[in-house]
This record gives C-alpha cells, sequence and structure tokens, in this order.
C-alpha cells in the first residue's frame, strides 16, 4: 500500500476514534480547545512513525517535520510535540480498548479457543535493572523466564481469540509489574470468560483455579508440568503437551510480530509514568492499525 494512502488510512481513523462521543467524555482535552496542531495530528505521527519503522519519539518528530511538513503544516517543536503526547497520553489507552471491542465482534474459532500469554517490557536489564527507577509506580524488578532475564519494566498480559491460519484477535490485556507472577495477574480476569477453552502456558497451571473454571463452563488448558514426584510425561501426556503448545505458538507469534513491527518491548528511552503509557499503548494501538491495514 502506497505510504500516502497509509497516512490517510491512519489519519481517518484516528479522527473517527476522537469523534466518538465515549473518547470525547473520557479523555482530557487540549488546553486550547481549537489548536492549530490538533490532538488527532499529534496521534497520527506518532502511529504512523512507528508503523514507518521509528523507535523513539525525537526520530519521529524528526521524519514528520522534513517529509510531512506539507500535511501538517502547524508541527510544533520536538520539545512541545512531546508534551502533547505525554498530555494524551490516555487516548492511546481508550484508542486500544475501541480496537479491542472490535476485534471482539469478529467470528472466533468454532470451539471458542482463547490464547493466554504475557510478554516483559524491558526499561533496563542486567547490572542496571536492580537500581532503576524509572516509572517505579508501575515497573519494578522482575525475571523473564523465556528470554532468562532479570529487568526493570512491566508485563504485557493478553488473552487472545485464537483464529485459524492467522493472527490471533485480542480480546483482553492487563498490565503488572515485572514481578507479578503471570497468573496472579489474570486471575480475576478469567471472570470475563464464559463457555470457551483457555490455552496457557505451564505459568498458569493452578488445579484449584481449573476446577473453579470448569464449574462456569471454562476449560483451562495448559501443557503438563512435572514435579517433584512426577519426574516423567506419559506418551499421552506429552502428546497432550505438544497439542497444546502448538495452538500456544499463535500468540507467541503475535507477541513476535508486534515486537517486530513495533519496537514495544524496548522501553530503555522511557524516562517517566507518560512516557511509559505513551510507549506501551501507543505501539499497541499501532499494531492493531496495522491489523486493520491488513484487512
Amino acid at each position: 500500500m502506497d505510504w500516502e494512502v497509509q497516512l490517510i488510512f491512519v489519519y481517518l481513523t484516528v479522527c473517527d476514534f476522537f469523534s466518538q462521543a465515549t473518547a470525547k467524555e473520557k479523555l482530557r482535552k487540549s488546553p486550547n480547545a481549537m489548536p492549530n496542531f490538533t490532538d488527532e495530528e499529534v496521534f497520527t505521527i506518532y502511529i504512523f512513525g512507528i508503523i514507518s519503522g521509528y523507535r523513539t519519539i525525537k526520530h519521529m518528530h524528526h521524519f514528520a517535520y522534513v517529509h510531512l511538513k506539507q500535511w501538517f503544516p502547524y508541527l510544533p517543536k520536538y520539545k512541545a510535540f512531546n508534551h502533547r503526547l505525554n498530555f494524551i497520553k490516555y487516548a492511546f489507552v481508550e484508542f486500544s480498548d475501541e480496537f479491542i471491542h472490535t476485534f471482539r465482534t469478529k467470528t472466533h474459532h468454532p470451539e471458542n479457543l482463547v490464547v493466554l500469554d504475557s510478554m516483559p517490557i524491558i526499561l533496563a536489564k542486567g547490572s542496571r535493572s536492580r537500581k532503576a527507577k524509572v516509572a517505579k509506580n508501575t515497573a519494578n524488578f522482575g525475571y523473564c523466564s523465556s528470554k532468562k532475564v532479570y529487568y526493570h519494566g512491566i508485563k504485557f498480559h493478553l488473552f487472545a481469540d485464537y483464529v485459524e491460519n492467522s493472527l490471533p484477535n485480542p480480546h483482553l490485556l492487563n498490565i503488572t509489574g515485572a514481578k507479578e507472577h503471570d497468573l496472579t495477574a489474570v486471575r480475576d480476569l478469567f471472570t470475563e470468560f464464559k463457555n470457551c477453552k483457555i490455552i496457557a502456558d505451564k505459568a498458569y497451571v493452578d488445579g484449584e483455579l481449573k476446577n473453579d473454571l470448569a464449574a462456569k463452563d471454562i476449560q483451562l488448558h495448559t501443557p503438563i508440568k512435572l514435579t517433584k514426584t512426577k519426574k516423567e510425561l506419559t506418551e499421552e501426556e506429552s502428546l497432550y503437551s505438544k497439542i497444546i503448545n502448538s495452538f500456544r505458538q499463535q500468540i507467541e507469534i503475535f507477541f513476535s510480530w508486534i515486537i517486530a513491527m513495533t519496537g514495544i518491548q524496548d522501553g530503555s528511552k522511557i524516562r517517566s509514568e507518560n512516557g511509559l503509557v505513551v510507549h506501551t499503548f501507543g505501539r499497541f494501538a499501532a499494531a492493531m492499525i496495522l491489523l486493520g491495514l491488513r484487512g
């Protein structure tokens, strides 16, 4: 798709979102009721900058200043642009919620399969991670077993509807500090589902939870976990775990795609709570628009 068509698509999508009554009621508006450079334009440049491959706000702003000035003649200087981004940070949260709601209405797997997983957003790692204080009201120190890394940051937890031969449709997300255990982070969110099968990894193994969900027609499927008393799997258990992991692969591919397309996992340039909100939900919003561009 031509870049100009992409830019127009992003802008129209953003304008449609800002025109909705729910968004107007929930979002703070700029101090100037009729600014020359609108919130819609701020939002569009950030999203389009990510889609175009730029990973820092400074680079996005420079790209827009050099290449998009005829589209955005009132583009302010970098510092003012960054301030406006932080001011409308919750617009990205609301926008992500709106897109997720749209995806929920799409056709699901006939067996109502839902895949669940989390990914880290890393603000600092290695020797810097224990001393890091960036966005300390939200981020904290934890360990990512899949990457085998200690880091300061947050976890992005996502329930997504399984779609045959495609990326899954995001259904429900949650953000927690890095130290929060995956199961603890989403335990209360299972109540949002009914009559479905939820596919997750070994971090979500919990016999009591599985029984509670079964009483509500929710089947929780995870790979069989080895324990001190269970040293190896039977042939049937190995096959079952292999099947579960094959379904789980879809959300792992989805996370890998979001990381590649938006750079969401690298939060090393974040310096504030506001910046963390813009980074996390802004890049997720960009991923949602990319899905829209794919049709």
